[in-house]
């Protein structure tokens, strides 16, 4: 058996070639897919929507919250403690935060910056030496946060 008889099985077919080149189109194509969705109008992800019965369940304890320093059960630092908890736990709910011990600069680096603007506006009413004696802005502004994402 001599060279010339062993050409014949060992030669590289075209189809060879073929598969190398879609294998290396579709590496190419998966390498570049984020510049193709972006020319293609392809936004973001959408943030999935909240249920209405979280929101409404939030809104009603802000509410209890405003009621009970209305009607004095409560003091505006108790309140604002409440407020505080029921937005860190809102943040849990809505977008699966571990937001109990979370304060408002670790949320503004987590990039959650409507939480960090409630939790700031709480952190004044709840750790002032003087108590303030609003906190409508406070209310308003976690109403806004459980409104806006929903």
């Amino acid at each position: 058996m001599g060279p010339a008889e062993l050409v014949g099985p060992l030669q590289i077919s075209v189809w060879w070639y073929v598969a190398a080149a879609f294998v290396l189109l579709l590496a190419l194509l998966n390498l570049f897919a984020p510049l193709l969705r972006a020319a293609a109008g392809a936004t973001g992800r959408a943030q999935p929507r909240i249920p209405i019965p979280v929101r409404s369940t939030y809104m009603s304890r802000i509410s209890d919250v405003e009621a009970n320093l209305a009607a004095g059960d409560t003091d505006v630092r108790e309140s604002a403690r409440q407020l505080a908890k029921i937005v860190r736990e809102f943040a849990r709910d809505a977008w699966g935060v571990r937001a109990e011990h979370l304060t408002y600069r670790d949320a503004a680096v987590a990039g959650l910056d409507d939480l960090a603007d409630s939790l700031r506006g709480l952190y004044t009413a709840e750790f002032a030496e003087v108590e303030s004696v609003d906190l409508a802005p406070q209310i308003a502004e976690a109403r806004k946060l459980v409104a806006r994402w929903s």
